[in-house]
């Protein structure tokens, strides 16, 4: 009888930190999938950018498709050198669930480079 109350009792003190490690690793994973995700939209705004007269508003529908659903928010920044066009997109987390949601949102950074597409129109 004293070895199941030892066993629960172990159970019981290992639990926590069993279920925080694995939070945790959840966690790890999902910021990696976010921080291609936004890799992958950095990509896709510079495209957007460097083939359009208005990249501004452009961009914005872009990162607000990207972000439709999510408490996520996303804040960007175009540079023209030359016959380049720069984005650079900054993505806020806020993840609730998690125990490293303790420690504050976390910013992901992303840019990407695309060349300046003649527009051509009417």
């Amino acid at each position: 009888m004293g070895e199941r109350g030892q066993a629960a009792v172990e159970l019981a003190m290992v639990l926590p930190l069993v279920a925080v490690v694995v939070a945790g690793i959840i966690d790890v994973a999902a910021f990696s999938i976010a921080r291609v995700s936004l890799e992958n939209t950095a990509g896709a705004a510079a495209r957007v950018a460097a083939s359009t007269d208005r990249p501004e508003s452009a961009v914005t529908e872009l990162l607000g498709r990207a972000g439709a659903g999510s408490s996520d928010t996303f804040s960007h920044e175009i540079t023209r050198d030359g016959l380049l066009v720069t984005v650079t997109v900054e993505r806020t987390r806020r993840s609730s669930w998690s125990p490293l949601a303790l420690l504050g949102p976390r910013t992901i950074t992303a840019d990407a480079t695309a060349a300046i597409e003649p527009i051509s129109g009417p």
